[in-house]
């Protein structure tokens, strides 16, 4: 019998922006409209988070500590309480506004720009962010992005790979432990530099009182790299900073000029 399966990751974001995979969800629909809602935690990602950032998935208790969670006909709490039902008024143009033509609910909330206000979850396609360490290696003595990538990685509940040694399920924890410590530490750093700044300037009456836009440095510099390797465009790279493509520019010939001085 023909099934469609549908794949996504449930997820969460920090205050750093890190992504955060708590589980899998798979959901199958056989042609006699039967259907089949699978969900495994990602148990070594869940470890790592506050209870401020993650309270569970809503439906599963995760203190049983199970491989997967299956549901047979039944759709399980986490979906049905952020997508819209069969009898909804307003169905179809929530579809086509996803570019859907029936409605698959795992899908929908994989589509959907709508964010569920209850908790930080969501859920987005399958992605897969291992990485192995000499591929940071173009990215020279910048420590902050590297510290940065293998968080990505980690936080995401995938593997960093070098000759010498592997960050996975095993030892996720010690470094995530340990690589978090110094990011923050480097965050505050910056943070307390640039207010400093901000103070020495209005001192000498230099400072207009507008600030500009606040980017993440470390982020920031992951687009940069990954613009100026024309891995994205320019309006790619300003949305994923989250400012204008103007904005965007003006700052990447800010970081050339700051790397050549």
């Amino acid at each position: 019998m023909r099934e469609v399966i549908t794949r996504g990751d449930i997820c969460l974001n920090d205050e750093y922006n890190f992504i955060y995979k708590v589980a899998e969800i798979t959901y199958r629909e056989k042609e006699d409209e039967s259907f089949i809602y699978e969900i495994k935690p990602n148990y070594s990602v869940i470890d790592l988070l506050t209870a401020a950032d993650f309270q569970g998935i809503p439906g599963l208790d995760l203190e049983q500590r199970k491989k997967n969670y299956i549901r047979n006909n039944i759709t399980p709490v986490f979906i049905s309480e952020r997508t819209p039902g069969s009898n909804r008024e307003d169905l179809w143009k929530l579809l086509d506004d996803c570019d859907m033509q029936y409605l698959n609910r795992l899908e929908w909330l994989i589509k959907t720009d709508t964010r569920y206000s209850g908790d930080k979850l969501f859920v987005q396609k399958p992605q897969d962010k291992t990485i192995k360490v000499e591929s940071l290696r173009e990215l020279g003595n910048r420590s902050s992005l590297i510290c940065r990538k293998m968080l990505e990685t980690i936080c995401y509940g995938n593997t960093v790979v070098s000759q010498s040694f592997r960050i996975n399920d095993r030892n996720r924890k010690q470094y995530f432990d340990l690589l978090i410590a110094l990011y923050s530490t480097e965050r505050k750093y910056l943070d307390t530099q640039r207010k400093k700044g901000i103070v020495a300037s209005a001192e000498k009456g230099n400072y207009k009182g507008r600030e500009r836009i606040k980017i993440d440095p470390f982020a920031a510099g992951e687009v940069f790299s990954d613009y100026e390797e024309k891995r994205i465009n320019s309006t790619d790279a300003s949305q994923k900073m989250g400012v204008s493509k103007s904005t965007f520019l003006r700052r990447y010939k800010e970081y050339c000029h700051r790397l050549n001085s």
